[in-house]
């Protein structure tokens, strides 16, 4: 008898449910943490993360400059992918004539001066997109190009910070690859101090910033490229490598390197590969680097996979 009016008690101190039939008791399964439970939200995450697949919806913004006509072209003339690309112009025509591409759907939005697309517009651009490019920019001394407002604050900093705000509210979306530069994080030394005269770098590193930020509320991959100074065609941007059509060598060889560490110049379509390879790669998660060109021959799918997983 005392071992049975014990046993209410018992019960109540261990806090769980019991179920009776007649005096068999059962009690029910209970899921330790390290058992299955965990397995869907890391399998969860990991999708969100997962690289964008044949058939998918990619948005690039800035695809009418050099290194964006290049990501554009690649991802179209990959074998079996059937992309679907969306590009978003502040010039539908004039996309479509540099692009000269009519299986591409164009969104006529601009970034920056007070024509420039809502909030609603840029998350409308973006919806139904696994994969979200931008390759937006301006000079980095004031030039014709900075008229209506094209300045760097305007279009790297708060247009950047915008589009990557927009992705975070699309659900579908799972990799951003964000270009910029190298000396983001070196404005204090030679050249970056003269590059930065005019805060260029310091609205990159701004609009760099934010895509990191929208990352990680909505969970999805960023990339982050910071390619040296670009030659090579293309040619769009009021430079020197434009002025002397420079190409930078007969390879698309590159040296990378996590973080802000490299310096020279980098061919538009190595840049252009590695911004494709950040969307396709598995093994390019959440990573920012600098990229420089050299005069070896093109990195491999592999080669690819394992300058990433060194990172």
């Amino acid at each position: 008898m005392m071992r049975n009016s014990l046993l209410p008690i018992l019960l109540i101190a261990l806090q769980l449910p019991l179920c009776c039939t007649g005096f068999a008791f059962q009690l029910p399964k209970i899921q330790l943490p390290w058992e299955g439970g965990t397995t869907s939200t890391s399998s969860s995450t990991s999708n969100k993360k997962s690289p964008i697949k044949s058939n998918d919806k990619v948005v690039i913004f800035g695809a009418t400059g050099g290194v964006g006509q290049l990501v554009t072209k690649k991802l179209s003339a990959r074998d079996g992918k059937n992309y679907q690309l969306r590009i978003a112009a502040r010039d539908a025509a004039r996309a479509k004539e540099t692009l000269g591409n009519d299986n591409i759907d164009v969104v006529e939005l601009n970034l920056v001066g007070d024509s420039k697309a809502t909030d609603a517009e840029l998350q409308a651009a973006i919806e139904g997109a696994t994969g979200v490019v931008v390759s937006v920019g301006t000079t980095a001394f004031p030039t014709k190009r900075w008229d209506g407002g094209n300045n760097p604050k305007a279009i790297d900093m708060e247009a950047v910070t915008r589009i990557a705000n927009a992705a975070s509210n699309v659900e579908s979306v799972r990799r951003m690859v964000l270009l910029t530069s190298v000396g983001v994080s070196r404005t204090k030394q030679m050249p970056f101090l003269i590059l930065n005269l005019f805060g260029v770098l310091d609205a990159k590193r701004a609009g760099e910033d934010a895509v990191k930020s929208a990352a990680g509320e909505a969970g999805f991959s960023y990339s982050i490229v910071r390619p040296g100074r670009l030659v090579g065609g293309p040619y769009t941007n009021l430079d020197l490598a434009n002025l002397f059509k420079i190409e930078g060598g007969a390879e698309n060889g590159v040296d990378v390197a996590g973080g802000d560490v490299l310096l020279g110049d980098c061919k538009r379509d190595a840049c252009a590969e590695a911004v494709v390879q950040c969307l396709e790669n598995k093994s390019c998660v959440d990573l920012e680097f600098s990229l420089v060109s050299n005069e070896d021959t093109a990195l491999t799918n592999d080669g690819w996979s394992s300058a990433f997983t060194s990172m």
